[in-house]
């Protein structure tokens, strides 16, 4: 198994004081072989074709993505020497438009995520889901427009199952892929969100924690930049919750044993 890091967006918001001048859409991308699985899309070929009817024109102001066409993952794997034909399944982290805007240019894969998440997107109720307050569709596509980007359909893979603990945190085993990789429960930032855990022999765990974090300070429990710590408040799902999973971030942080990547950190 080969796994590669690949940014499918730049986003460049400039304004204020946000620690850095460009960040990333990091997706993961496992060559099994026989398949190719694909951690979060980030920005797509149709968010590129319509930026303001899929992206929003206040997220489009806000984040000032590239559009690249080239950037977008569809566009990446051939350079890496794999077919975009090849993406049978892709894990999500979460329903955010800069993470799923990339699966309509994969309309054949399954898609893998969270119960909460799936709940959050198509409005079905499952165990655990939120039963009162706002729901928790609009409340997602009014902080995060995510409704576009699941307009063309998808492929839901069945739910995955719940897992054993990993170093303290609740795992999901995704249904019919043949690969070393678990959801992991990391609440906060939006319904169902999850990081996605790679474990190989003799190497460091791999963490992708979404966008659990954002900036490379929150995992040493310091304040990030200070627009990077209003975007956080902004556009979390609850704040106790992303409080709680900040802190087991920093504990991981500090295990050789464990290499943790954010979506955006650049």
């Amino acid at each position: 198994m080969q796994l590669f890091e690949v940014n499918a967006g730049t986003l460049r918001p400039g304004d204020g004081d946000w620690g850095s001048s460009h960040f990333i859409c990091r997706c993961w991308v496992l060559d099994l072989g026989e398949r190719i699985v694909a951690v979060d899309t980030g920005i797509g070929l149709a968010d590129i074709a319509d930026p303001v009817g899929r992206l929003g024109a206040d997220w489009l102001r806000m984040a000032k993505p590239d559009l690249a066409p080239d950037e977008t993952l569809v566009r990446r794997l051939p350079a890496l020497g794999l077919d975009p034909a090849g993406v049978t399944d892709i894990v999500l982290t979460h329903q955010h438009r800069d993470h799923v805007g990339g699966l309509a240019d994969f309309p054949g894969a399954r898609v893998h995520a969270h119960p909460l998440l799936r709940s959050a997107v198509t409005g079905s109720a499952v165990t655990g889901s939120p039963t009162t307050g706002e729901p928790q569709r609009a409340q997602d596509e009014r902080l995060t427009g995510v409704a576009a980007q699941w307009e063309h359909g998808i492929r839901w893979a069945p739910g995955p199952t719940p897992g054993a603990e990993w170093r303290g945190l609740p795992t999901w085993h995704p249904i019919g892929l043949d690969a070393p990789l678990r959801l992991v429960d990391l609440p906060g930032h939006a319904a169902g969100h999850s990081g996605v855990l790679v474990e190989l022999p003799g190497r460091p765990a791999q963490l992708h924690v979404g966008d659990a974090v954002f900036h490379q300070d929150q995992l040493r429990g310091a304040t990030p930049p200070a627009a990077v710590a209003a975007f956080v408040e902004a556009t979390q799902h609850d704040r106790a919750a992303r409080i709680e999973t900040e802190r087991a971030l920093v504990r991981l942080a500090a295990d050789p044993k464990v290499r943790i990547v954010s979506s955006h950190a650049p």
